[in-house]
């Protein structure tokens, strides 16, 4: 069966079951990861930790890509069903030499896909795994051996160390697990650290039957929102299936956009002289609190991928997504959902404020929020590029993700979706008025030159 290029994007492998990644495809993976690694690794042996997401295909997927690391010669940890931050620290808790997790993350139920990384839980880049499945997977004299792991305590009570005292007795929060993998870990979390919540769809189904895996649609924090204005919670959460990202939501229910939760992490984990990375989406109030702590704050090109491997290079201290994905060096330098949230109830703990009051001093600049357009290739995408940035030639020009383009009182970026054939546009300025200005003005200027269907998908609340 002949093996879809298109499954391999830029950050993880992702597609269509079974159209587009089915057993096969998997099987074949599985064996070309294990190639890859004994040839990086100039070792004989190697041990690969697998897990699952809950999808209703994973099960078939993940027995396919261990079968064919086993293949492989391959010794395999099959840890069950988890979300891909345990991936990463079970990779390094059992000093595996990779790490692969069956997820197509908040993507809808009829995708799946797969996340690979290094002993480190560094990831893979798709491409050097797409070149090795050209041809059929050949068979090792010697096959893996296939082993059980149980690694969810470990992984609570790692978590659990980051979390400071006062934080048991101090809230009442509202958590949606999405149907997802994270639901059992919340509830394991949750009781050691002795919190109270109010759980929502914490059972895990891959038809994702109460809302969008995808925590940055409105829908999906419907129910939340609701929850928490009914019992009077201190703040809501929801994660997306594979619980690597986590949206917030204020003790009102008003969605927290995710650069100002990077903002509020930055101004209560820095210390002078460290690195804060953040995307290009993200607003100018985390420079700022760089400014005023003597924190670097340094711009990335968005991707789990780009911004993990610029930690390691940065030694960055922690960085922060728009679409709330947080990573943290003492979390080998990735993201996790599950570690910010400790985060946020050690900062709530200390401060004994509302988030509403936290988040007040960070939400002072008006933000967009992220425009997408859908374009039909990548080819015109690069043209409104360069019509934009010859129409905003005065500007400060960043060519890191796309275009950003930044005035003393306004900016945007603009820049091409590698998942999706997206043109994604953010805009901030320092007042509403001249915010909705650039708004009609960019938006017109994108579809004069494009016909295109333009949706805005919400990146958190805050000043619009």
């Amino acid at each position: 069966m002949a093996l879809s290029e298109h499954i391999f994007k830029a950050y993880d492998i992702r597609g269509i079951y079974p159209e587009e990644i089915n057993a096969d495809a998997t099987y074949r993976i599985g064996s070309a990861f294990c190639r890859y690694l004994l040839k990086k690794n100039k070792k004989k042996d190697l041990k690969i930790v697998v897990g699952k997401d809950a999808r209703l295909s994973s099960p078939e997927l993940c027995k396919a890509f261990i079968n064919g690391c086993l293949d492989a010669s391959a010794d395999v940890l099959d840890i069950g069903p988890s979300t891909t931050p345990m991936i990463y620290f079970a990779t390094n808790f059992l000093k595996a030499d990779g790490g692969a997790i069956i997820t197509a993350s908040h993507n809808p139920s009829q995708y799946n896909g797969i996340k690979l990384v290094d002993g480190r839980a560094l990831p893979i880049n798709p491409s050097e795994i797409k070149k090795l499945c050209v041809s059929a997977p050949p068979k090792a004299d010697q096959k893996g051996r296939l082993e059980k792991s149980e690694i969810a305590s470990a992984y609570i009570d790692f978590l659990a160390s980051f979390s400071h005292d006062g934080v048991n007795s101090a809230f009442r929060v509202v958590a949606d697990a999405s149907n997802g993998a994270g639901g059992e870990l919340l509830k394991m979390l949750f009781d050691k650290l002795e919190v109270s919540y109010w759980p929502l769809y914490f059972d895990p189904d891959g038809r994702f039957p109460n809302h969008s895996p995808n925590p940055l649609e409105p829908e999906a924090t419907q129910r939340v929102q609701e929850l928490v204005i009914h019992k009077g919670a201190d703040f809501g959460f929801v994660l997306d299936a594979d619980g690597d990202r986590i949206v917030f939501l204020d003790e009102r229910g008003r969605t927290v956009r995710g650069d100002l939760v990077t903002a509020l992490l930055a101004d209560n984990l820095a210390k002078k002289g460290d690195v804060v990375l953040m995307d290009v989406a993200s607003g100018k109030i985390v420079f700022d609190i760089g400014k005023i702590k003597g924190v670097k704050i340094k711009r990335v090109q968005t991707g789990h991928l780009n911004i993990k491997n610029a930690m390691r290079k940065t030694n960055a201290l922690l960085a922060g997504e728009a679409s709330g994905h947080y990573y943290f060096r003492d979390f080998f330098s990735a993201d996790s959902a599950a570690l910010t949230l400790i985060f946020m109830l050690n900062i709530f703990a200390a401060s004994r404020k509302t988030f509403s009051a936290l988040l007040e001093p960070y939400d002072i600049y008006f933000h967009s929020r992220e425009y997408n357009f859908k374009l039909p290739d990548a080819g015109r995408i690069e043209k409104i590029l360069e019509r934009l940035a010859k129409k905003y030639g005065e500007g400060k020009k960043i060519l890191i993700d796309g275009l950003t383009v930044e005035y003393s009182d306004w900016w945007f970026n603009v820049r091409r979706s590698q998942t999706e054939p997206l043109l994604r546009l953010n805009i901030e300025a320092a007042k509403r008025s001249l915010l909705e200005e650039k708004i009609k003005e960019l938006t017109t200027f994108v579809n004069k030159y494009q016909h295109s269907r333009i949706f805005k998908e919400s990146a958190g609340g805050g000043r619009l």
